[in-house]
């Protein structure tokens, strides 16, 4: 590849792994400096040398940043979300921009259904009974958090990519009915595969739906797409779980929502404002559970994540094709093919297989 590059981190630390996979594997390839070393006033002469960015978070890359490093190739995210990237406006820089979906489906799948069922079966609030003080033999009500049955109940998917397909397969398993919105439908081999049925309009799947789960990327499009009105369509028993971005729900529509009982609960794994403020509303309602943006939070995941971020990476400085891009979307068989090598990259504890236990 000739002279060696320079490789710039942004945001959060790297994934658990990931760092010490480039240092073994891509050595002879390029180098790794934080973005606030690159950035000193007395490594200014770096910035010439800096052929990528490896990004993990929601650091902002538009193309004021990028202007910085007039060698720059590529920009490598490990995440599936890019809302904090102007991928066009790279682009048109002839900059490419990978990002990792595919190897996280299954993983926030799994949260996705996690937060289902801990909000119809009120396990939060259970938990927060039994491990704090008011548990004693006179307190426990043998009637105290009824939940509600989740099996034979409807769930509804918005947006049904590769997270939106493992979910429902999850809810099928469990006896539920899947319905799905999408901008356009699945084919009828992809929705006999999932066992799901296309819903032409959101306000469609909204009032038929138990359990709406949101699964869509943060664009202009979606941006609080879920507000009052939609909020009053759901049905007053319904359960609204968000695995997507916080900003595709109106907070405050939402906040009143569950303070009122237009909907029965929320279980959300993003928010808007992200964290929330400390006292906000949400945070101290008993039909609301927070979980702090971890749907790819286990330790494999963020493995296949990061290898294949890196993949991404020296693909782009070598001028060759990104395993995934924005806006491309590979066959099934191709999505499995991807998510099958990233598996075999990664042993069963969750340690690079190169690297050893």
């Amino acid at each position: 590849m000739g002279s060696k590059g320079v490789v710039v981190h942004t945001g959060l630390s790297l994934p658990k792994g990931v760092k010490e996979v480039a240092e073994k594997f891509f050595a002879n390839d390029f180098k790794i400096v934080a973005i606030d070393v690159a950035l000193k006033e007395e490594n200014q002469n770096m910035l010439r040398e800096i052929v990528g960015i490896l990004n993990f978070g929601h650091f902002k890359i538009n193309s004021e940043f990028c202007k910085n490093f007039p060698n720059l190739k590529v920009v490598s995210n490990i995440g599936a979300g890019v809302d904090h990237i102007d991928v066009k406006a790279l682009n048109e820089m002839k900059i490419c921009v990978g990002h990792t979906p595919g190897v996280l489906s299954s993983t926030t799948a799994d949260l996705g259904f996690a937060l289902l069922m801990a909000s119809a079966r009120k396990i939060v609030e259970a938990d927060r009974f039994c491990s704090g003080d008011k548990d004693t033999a006179d307190t426990r009500d043998i009637h105290g958090f009824l939940g509600t049955d989740f099996f034979g109940k409807v769930a509804g998917i918005v947006g049904m990519g590769s997270i939106g397909k493992e979910l429902a397969k999850r809810c099928r398993a469990f006896g539920m009915q899947v319905v799905y919105h999408n901008r356009k439908p699945c084919t009828a081999d992809e929705e006999k595969a999932i066992g799901a049925s296309y819903c032409k309009t959101l306000p469609d799947l909204l009032a038929a739906s138990d359990f709406v789960f949101l699964i869509v990327p943060l664009t202009e499009q979606t941006r609080g797409m879920i507000s009052t009105k939609e909020l009053s369509t759901m049905k007053s028993t319904a359960h609204l779980i968000n695995i997507a971005r916080g900003g595709v729900v109106d907070t405050v529509a939402l906040t009143k929502a569950l303070r009122e009982k237009k909907i029965a609960a929320a279980a959300l794994d993003v928010t808007d404002p992200e964290p929330l403020g400390a006292n906000h509303p949400l945070r101290s309602m008993s039909n609301v559970i927070l979980t702090p943006h971890i749907g790819s939070a286990t330790l494999e995941c963020r493995l296949r994540m990061g290898w294949m971020g890196l993949d991404n990476l020296i693909n782009g400085i070598k001028g060759e094709k990104l395993v995934r891009t924005p806006g491309v979307n590979p066959s099934m068989f191709d999505q499995q093919r991807i998510f099958e090598t990233y598996c075999q990259k990664v042993s069963k504890d969750g340690v690079p297989l190169a690297l050893g236990s």
